[in-house]
């Protein structure tokens, strides 16, 4: 069993992240389980003391493209309903590197969580959850998985990859007062932002190559075509290797 802070990233392990995401976490319809966890400037948050309004979780990481990529949506969506609560959970490192490495330490992880906010246009709270990344492996350990939960506290959306569009159509049904069906997805919305493989040379340039050597050939070719100089450099520095 590989560990949660994995050194390496390779498709051979749950390449879309969902079949052990599949089979923990709580269920739709099930409540959202209940967890303290410290911002970056060190103050308590728990999660049931949001009671009474929805509650959108989301999981990513400064590595993770996926999760990077649909920033800007998440963050208009946060803004168009304040009824809401929004909470964005700092997870292990999705393609670590030799720039930004697997997590040993409450510190490099927090270390990890200040680049993202400063490079990213994040206005939601951002938590940070322990080294061994508990309340993930709680909620599914998925790289960009998300959750709203009602006024209740139920599961009403489940998603392996966060799909801005679905999450806004149930916060806009929890507004109206309407009775939402809980259900989970498991389809990638496509993300905006940075070039293909940009994301990835976060970790640097081994994360990128991890990647790249046991991609399928078809994000293979799309990597070797990436906009950014940078990606078709790394790329080929490994090629020629």
């Amino acid at each position: 069993m590989r560990s949660y802070n994995y050194p390496v990233f390779s498709f051979d392990m749950d390449p879309v992240g969902v079949e052990e995401w599949l089979k923990e976490g709580p269920r739709p319809g099930e409540p959202g389980p209940n967890f303290v966890l410290e911002t970056l400037d060190g103050e308590d948050v728990r999660l049931n003391e949001f009671l009474g309004r929805p509650v959108v979780l989301e999981f990513g990481s400064y590595t993770c493209p996926i999760f990077c990529g649909h920033i800007p949506p998440m963050e208009a969506l946060a803004q168009s309903h304040p009824e809401a609560t929004f909470l964005v959970i700092y997870t292990r490192e999705a393609h670590p590197g030799e720039i930004t490495p697997e997590h040993r330490s409450m510190n490099e992880k927090r270390a990890a969580a200040r680049r993202l906010v400063d490079d990213e246009p994040i206005g939601r709270r951002v938590l940070i959850d322990d080294v061994e990344g508990t309340v993930h492996r709680r909620y599914g350990p998925a790289w960009d998985s998300a959750y709203v939960l009602d006024q209740a506290g139920q599961v009403v959306l489940r998603q392996a990859w966060v799909n801005p569009d679905d999450v806004a159509a149930v916060l806009d049904q929890l507004a109206e007062g309407t009775v939402v069906t809980p259900r989970q997805t498991t389809e990638m919305a496509p993300p905006t932002g940075a070039p293909m493989g940009a994301g990835l040379l976060r970790g640097g340039k081994r994360a990128l190559w991890d990647f790249y050597s046991t991609a399928p050939p078809p994000v293979k070719d799309r990597l070797r075509q990436s906009p950014s100089d940078d990606v078709r450099s790394a790329i080929a520095e490994y090629e020629n290797k």
